[in-house]
């Protein structure tokens, strides 16, 4: 008995790291969701229609990846022996990715509605640092995972900083941009224009909000790895 108990945690464990793996894949196709919307950002603030379109049609096809990725993940899941408690998480875990995605696909969509050639360079240069933060954000993500096994306080010192990161973009966002965005709007007279820029920039919002979820996630995994 003894014995199937061991080989029962044994085939456990190597589940997960199979499966921590995939994660560290899904988490691969999130980031580079996101450094393509930054390349969508700099872009539409720049007036390169064309790479806008282009950008665009790659964050699509990158989604879709990343959702067969989280499908895969969640049918493994279902399968053998895995602890309830760290399926919950990691179940939580790439569903929130995902989240990651969606929004960094709405804000691409959304800028190909509007044009921001009228816009203040002051208010470009805002929602142009958005998108590198966010990037970066992403990258910190990416490497706090890859830590959580090995390194689970390394993961979470990474974890602190991209939630520092979320603050820091939570502060420009109120305290500069959405300033900017009502001088402009009532300046300017557009309401659809306005009304999507704020969408644009609720979706980065967004974008930070949810990588700042999954770090939480991972501070969970990353202490019971302690």
């Amino acid at each position: 008995m003894f014995k199937s108990i061991s080989s029962a945690i044994w085939i456990g464990r190597q589940r997960e790291k199979e499966i921590l793996k995939m994660c560290e894949g899904h988490m691969d196709k999130i980031v580079e969701t996101i450094a393509i919307m930054r390349k969508n950002v700099h872009a539409a603030c720049d007036g390169r229609a064309e790479e806008m379109g282009s950008t665009f049609n790659e964050i699509s096809a990158k989604e879709r990846e990343a959702d067969e990725l989280k499908r895969k993940i969640v049918e493994e899941l279902s399968k053998g022996i895995f602890h309830p408690i760290n399926r919950d998480e990691i179940v939580r875990l790439i569903l929130t990715a995902d989240d990651i995605a969606t929004n960094a696909k709405a804000t691409t969509r959304r800028l190909k509605l509007i044009s921001l050639r009228g816009i203040d360079e002051k208010l470009k240069s805002g929602i142009k640092e958005i998108s590198d933060n966010l990037l970066e954000m992403a990258n910190l993500m990416r490497k706090s995972f890859a830590e959580v096994s090995k390194k689970p306080k390394e993961a979470i010192k990474l974890a602190d900083q991209v939630e520092r990161i979320e603050e820091k973009i939570d502060d420009l966002r109120m305290d500069e941009i959405m300033p900017e965005v009502v001088r402009w709007s009532n300046r300017s007279r557009k309401p659809g224009t306005s009304m999507i820029l704020k969408d644009v920039i609720d979706h980065m919002e967004n974008v930070a909000d949810r990588c700042e979820d999954v770090v939480d996630v991972i501070r969970s995994i990353a202490i019971s790895h302690a």
